[in-house]
C-alpha cells in the first residue's frame, strides 16, 4: 500500500512539478523517515519553521526530519548567501538536525519586526 506522502511524490512527478531524480530523493527522505522515528524513539522528529512579519504568524510549518534534510539541499545559492549573510550557516543547521536528541530551538533572527524561529520537536 502506497502512503499518502508517497502518492503526493508520485502525483508531482506525473504533473511534472518535481523530475524522476527530485522523486527518488523525496522516495528515498520518505522511507529514511521511518528509520529516523525509530531512532528518536519519542524524541525529536520535526523541523517546525515559524515566521512573523510585524508581530503577524505568516508561516508555521512542521516537517519530518528526514525530508527536511532532503529540502536543505534544494534551497538556491542566492537565499543561502543571505541566510550567511544573517549569520545563519546551513550546514551547521544540518549538523545540529542530524545530532539533535530532543526538542530544541536551533536558530532564532530577529530583524525590526520580523522574526524566524527553526525548532526540533
Amino acid at each position: 500500500m502506497v502512503s499518502e506522502e508517497k502518492r503526493r511524490v508520485l502525483d508531482m512527478l506525473s504533473a511534472g512539478k518535481i523530475d524522476v531524480s527530485e522523486a527518488e530523493k523525496l522516495l528515498s527522505a520518505l522511507e529514511e523517515e521511518v528509520e529516523v522515528e525509530k531512532q528518536f524513539k519519542g524524541e525529536a522528529k520535526h523541523l517546525r519553521i515559524k515566521v512573523d512579519e510585524e508581530g503577524e504568524n505568516k508561516v508555521n510549518i512542521n516537517i519530518p526530519l528526514s525530508i527536511a534534510k532532503v529540502v536543505m539541499n534544494f534551497i538556491s545559492d542566492s537565499v543561502k548567501k543571505k541566510l550567511r549573510e544573517k549569520n545563519i550557516d546551513l550546514d551547521e543547521v544540518i549538523q545540529q538536525i542530524e545530532n539533535a536528541e530532543t526538542t530544541q530551538k536551533i536558530v532564532e533572527v530577529q530583524d525590526d519586526g520580523d522574526k524566524v524561529e527553526i525548532y526540533l520537536e
